[in-house]
C-alpha cells in the first residue's frame, strides 16, 4: 500500500470505503447500474478512467476522437495527473505526445503530475514529464543532491533537462556532502567550471543569529563552524552549506537567501520543501510557552472529592433510554443519563466483562440496542482482505480484493451475547472497493421495535422485522462514495438511514447524483427524493421536531441543509465546511450543531433551528475552499441565525457531544475541546492520553456523568463531565475498534472489528443475580 506523507492527505477513515465499476460478477441490478452509468459517461470522464487504469489503447482511442488532452476536473486534475499518480509511464508518454501540459496543479493540494509522481516513488514518469519540459528541474536536482535521494537524481539526469551551471553546482554540493553514493551518480555527468564565492569565516559571521517565521512555526540558527556556515532548522545536526552567491547558500535540499540592508541582515527568504518562508531575527525565547503539567500515568480510580458533583440535565433525561434505535441512540445524541454503565473494565483481567461473542466477516457497523436484542451488520467472506489499518496516516487508496461476500445482519441476545438470528440480505462482490480503515458494512441499522433497517450502500436497502423476516427491499443504485479529488480511489458508503415516524430516511452524498430520499416504512414505496448538489461525505441524517415542523438535517461539502421531513423541501443551507466531511449533526440546546474538520477549514457551528434560505460562514480570514478554490465570502445574510461558530477545532472523524452545558470535541488525535453549548466559550483544551495508538475515529457517548472516548486500539478512555478536565481512567480491549459504542441498562457494548464486548459492573451483575 503506498502512503501518502502529504500534510493535508490525513485520511485515515472508518466510515469511508471506495467504489469502482463492478465486474460481471456483481450483482445484477449492480451490473444494470454499471452499464447504465457508462451509457450516459461524458467523454471527458472516460478520459480520465482510462488514464486512471493504464489503459493505453482507449486513451489514444479517445484522444484520436478529438477529447482535449488537457481537460480538467472541477479540482484542476488531468489525465496526466491520473496517470502519474499511478505510475502508468506509457500512458504518460502518450499524454504527454498528443500534448499535455505537464505543469497544471490542482486547485485544493495545489499538487502537480510531477508531485503525484514524486510522492508514489514513479519515478519512470518523472523523467518522462521533466523530458516533456516539466517545470522545477534545476531545483529538483538540487534537492535531490542535498537529500541524498539517488533515484530521483538519476530521474533528472535520465531526462537531460537540468542545466550545466546547475550540474556544475549539484557536482559541488554533493561533493560538500560526502555521499559516495551521489557523487558516484554525477562524477560521469560533465559540467563546467564553477566559480563560486569563498567567503572567509569572519566575513560570514554577519549571517550567523537566530531567525524565526512570525509565529515561530520554522526556527533557523545559523553559525560559523570550520570556514563554513552551518543551518540548524531543529534537529540539533547543523547541515554545512555551499555558498553559491554574496547572500545565497544550499543546506541540503534548502536554499537560504540572505536579504541586507548595508550590514545588516533584513530578512531570510528560506526555500524549504518546495515551499518559501520568510524568516526575521528572533530571540527564540519569545515563542516559549511554559509546558502544561501532564499526569503521565493517568489515574484509574477517580478522585470525587476534588470535582464538584455531578447535576444530571433533564435535557439529557429526555433522549436517554434502553433503547439504542440507531446511530449513537436516540437523535445521534449519544446520552444514556440513567443507565449507569461501568467505568472500569479490563478484559485481560475478565474485570466486568459480561460477555463476548464473536461476529464472522467484517463490519464498522455500530450497535443498535431494542429491548433485550442487539443488531449489527457484517459482510462476511472466506477469501476476503481483512486488512484493517489503525493510526493517524494518510493513505487514500483502495483495498484489492475480489473476493464475492454475504451481506448478513445478527440479532444478539443483549444479556448473553448469544446470537438470536442472523439473515443473509445479499451475496455478491461488492460494487465498490473500501479503504483500509473500512469495511463493506458500515452503515448502522435503525429500528423503531417494530421494523429493522439496514442498509449496504449499493447492495441496497433491507427492511425485516425483529424476528429476522425480511419486508422489503430496495435498490437504490450505484453510491460511489470516495475521494472528491479522484474518483478512481473508492472509499465506500458509510451514511445510516434513520427512521421517523412512517418513513426510512437515507443520505446518499456520492461521485455523482448525490441524494437525500424518504422512503416507506410499510412497503419501501419512495415517498420523496431531493437531488444534493453535493460530492462524496459520510455523515448520518438527524431528524428532530421543532414545535410542529420535522426537520431533516443533514452535514455536506457544499452546504448543511435542513429539509421538511413530510416533503423533502429545502428550508435552508450553510455554506463553507471542510472538503471532506463525517461527523453527523444532531439537536442540543434548541441548537443544531454542525461540525467537520478536514484542513484547512475545520468549523463548528451553532445554528438556531428558525433558519432559513441560504447562508454562509465568515472565515476568521475572510476566506474559504470551495472546490479547491480560494475563495472571499460575505459575512452571514441572516446572522441571527448562527448563535455562535468558529473556523477551526472541528472534528475530522468523531461527532461531537453535547451534555449538560457544554459541547464536547475531540479531535483524530485524542485532543479534546469543551467550548460552553450556547456560546461557543472554550472552556479548557487537553489531550487524553491513552498510550498505544492514540488515533480516534468512534464518536464519543456520555453517561451519568461520565464521558466515554474509545481509540482505534480498543482503549476507552474515561472522562469526569464538566467544566474540569478529569481523566477516571482508562480501559483495554486489545483489539481494533473504529465502530462507535453503545449503551443500555448498566451495560456498555463495544465492537471491535471482529467480535462485540459488553461490559457491566459487578454490581450491576450481583443485583441481576438477586
Amino acid at each position: 500500500m503506498r502512503i501518502r506523507t502529504l500534510g493535508n492527505i490525513l485520511l485515515g477513515i472508518s466510515f469511508l470505503m471506495a467504489f469502482e465499476l463492478p465486474s460481471v460478477s456483481a450483482s445484477p441490478f449492480a451490473n444494470s447500474l454499471c452499464t447504465e452509468q457508462q451509457s450516459s459517461t461524458i467523454p471527458n470522464d472516460e478520459l480520465w478512467s482510462a488514464a486512471r487504469q493504464g489503459d493505453l489503447a482507449k486513451v489514444k482511442s479517445l484522444l484520436d476522437q478529438g477529447i482535449d488532452v488537457n481537460a480538467a476536473t472541477a479540482y484542476g486534475s488531468t489525465a496526466l495527473c491520473f496517470a502519474a499518480d499511478r505510475g502508468h509511464v506509457e500512458v504518460v508518454k502518450l499524454l504527454l505526445d498528443r500534448g499535455a501540459n505537464p505543469n497544471p496543479r490542482d486547485t485544493f493540494y495545489k499538487m502537480s503530475a510531477l508531485d503525484w509522481a514524486q510522492a508514489n516513488g514513479h519515478f519512470p514518469v518523472i523523467t518522462a514529464i521533466y523530458a516533456a519540459g516539466g517545470s522545477g528541474a534545476d531545483d529538483a536536482l538540487l534537492q535531490a543532491v542535498g537529500s541524498k535521494n539517488i533515484r530521483l537524481l538519476e530521474a533528472l539526469l535520465a531526462a537531460n533537462c537540468v542545466k550545466p551551471e546547475t550540474l556544475a553546482l549539484a557536482k559541488r554540493l554533493a561533493t560538500l556532502i560526502g555521499h559516495e553514493r551521489t557523487l558516484e551518480t554525477l562524477n560521469p555527468v560533465s559540467a563546467p567550471e564553477l566559480e563560486l564565492p569563498n567567503a572567509t569565516a569572519e566575513q560570514l559571521q554577519r549571517f550567523t543569529g537566530t531567525f524565526a517565521t512570525e509565529t515561530g512555526t520554522i526556527k533557523l540558527t545559523a553559525a560559523v563552524s570550520e570556514n563554513l556556515l552551518t543551518i540548524d532548522l531543529g534537529s540539533g545536526t547543523p547541515a554545512k552549506t555551499l555558498q553559491i552567491a554574496d547572500s545565497e547558500f544550499l543546506a541540503n535540499a534548502n536554499r537560504i537567501v540572505f536579504e541586507t540592508d548595508g550590514d545588516e541582515i533584513k530578512s531570510i527568504q528560506l526555500t524549504l520543501g518546495g515551499q518559501n518562508h520568510t524568516l526575521r531575527r528572533r530571540d527564540f525565547s519569545e515563542f516559549a510557552t511554559p509546558a502544561p503539567a501532564v499526569t503521565e500515568t493517568p489515574p484509574t480510580v477517580e478522585e470525587k472529592t476534588e470535582l464538584p458533583p455531578f447535576q444530571p440535565s433533564p435535557l439529557d433525561a429526555a433522549i436517554s433510554s434502553v433503547n439504542w434505535p440507531s446511530f449513537r441512540g436516540t437523535g445521534a445524541r449519544g446520552v444514556a443519563d440513567g443507565q449507569n454503565p461501568p467505568i472500569q473494565w479490563d478484559v485481560e483481567s475478565n474485570t466486568n466483562v459480561l460477555w463476548k461473542t464473536a461476529v464472522p466477516g467484517l463490519g464498522n457497523s455500530c450497535p443498535t440496542i431494542w429491548g433485550d436484542r442487539l443488531f449489527v451488520t457484517s459482510a462476511v467472506s472466506d477469501q476476503a482482505n481483512r486488512e484493517v489499518k489503525i493510526g493517524n496516516y494518510g493513505s487514500v487508496d483502495s483495498v484489492e480484493d475480489d473476493s464475492v461476500y454475504d451481506f448478513i445482519i445478527y440479532c444478539l441476545n443483549k444479556h448473553s451475547g448469544e446470537i438470536i438470528w442472523q439473515q443473509k440480505a445479499h451475496t455478491a462482490k461488492p460494487a465498490v472497493k473500501r479503504h483500509s480503515k473500512s469495511s463493506h458494512a458500515n452503515p448502522t441499522v435503525a429500528t423503531d421495535g417494530k421494523h429493522l433497517i439496514a442498509f449496504f450502500g449499493s447492495e441496497g436497502l433491507f427492511c425485516y422485522d425483529l424476528d429476522g423476516q425480511l419486508l422489503w427491499k430496495k435498490e437504490l443504485g450505484f453510491l460511489d462514495s470516495g475521494w472528491f479529488l479522484d474518483a478512481g480511489y473508492q472509499w465506500g458508503f458509510g451514511s445510516s438511514p434513520i427512521i421517523y415516524r412512517d418513513r426510512v430516511i437515507v443520505q446518499c452524498d456520492i461521485q455523482k447524483g448525490s441524494f437525500i430520499a424518504a422512503y416507506s416504512l410499510a412497503n419501501g414505496n419512495e415517498l420523496w427524493r431531493t437531488d444534493r448538489d453535493e460530492i462524496p461525505t459520510w455523515p448520518s441524517p438527524t431528524v428532530h421536531e421543532f414545535g410542529d415542523l420535522p426537520m431533516v438535517i443533514t452535514h455536506g461539502t457544499r452546504a448543511a441543509r435542513g429539509y421538511d421531513a413530510r416533503d423533502g423541501q429545502q428550508l435552508w443551507s450553510l455554506g463553507s465546511h471542510s472538503e471532506i466531511v463525517v461527523p453527523t449533526p444532531f439537536v442540543a440546546h434548541d441548537l443544531i450543531f454542525i461540525a467537520s474538520g478536514y484542513a484547512p477549514i475545520q468549523p463548528i457551528v451553532a445554528l438556531r433551528p428558525n433558519a432559513r434560505g441560504d447562508l454562509k460562514l465568515a472565515d476568521d480570514e475572510q476566506t474559504t475552499t470551495v472546490d479547491g478554490d480560494s475563495k472571499e465570502v460575505e459575512p452571514s445574510a441572516k446572522p441571527e441565525a448562527i448563535a455562535w461558530n468558529t473556523m477551526r477545532g472541528g472534528p475530522y472523524m468523531p461527532t461531537p457531544i453535547a451534555y449538560g452545558d457544554y459541547l464536547y470535541v475531540c479531535s483524530n488525535q485524542g485532543v479534546l475541546t469543551c467550548y460552553r453549548a450556547t456560546t461557543g466559550e472554550q472552556i479548557y483544551r487537553e489531550r487524553i492520553k491513552v498510550g498505544g495508538t492514540a488515533a480516534f475515529t468512534a464518536s464519543p457517548l456520555a453517561a451519568d456523568g461520565h464521558l466515554y472516548f474509545t481509540a482505534e486500539d480498543g482503549r476507552t478512555a474515561v472522562v469526569r463531565a464538566g467544566e474540569k478536565f478529569h481523566l477516571a481512567g482508562i480501559n483495554a480491549c486489545n483489539n481494533k475498534v473504529l465502530s462507535t459504542p453503545a449503551i443500555s441498562e448498566n451495560t456498555f457494548y463495544l465492537r471491535t472489528i471482529d467480535e462485540i464486548f459488553a461490559f457491566r459492573s459487578q454490581a450491576a451483575v450481583k443485583k441481576d443475580n438477586e
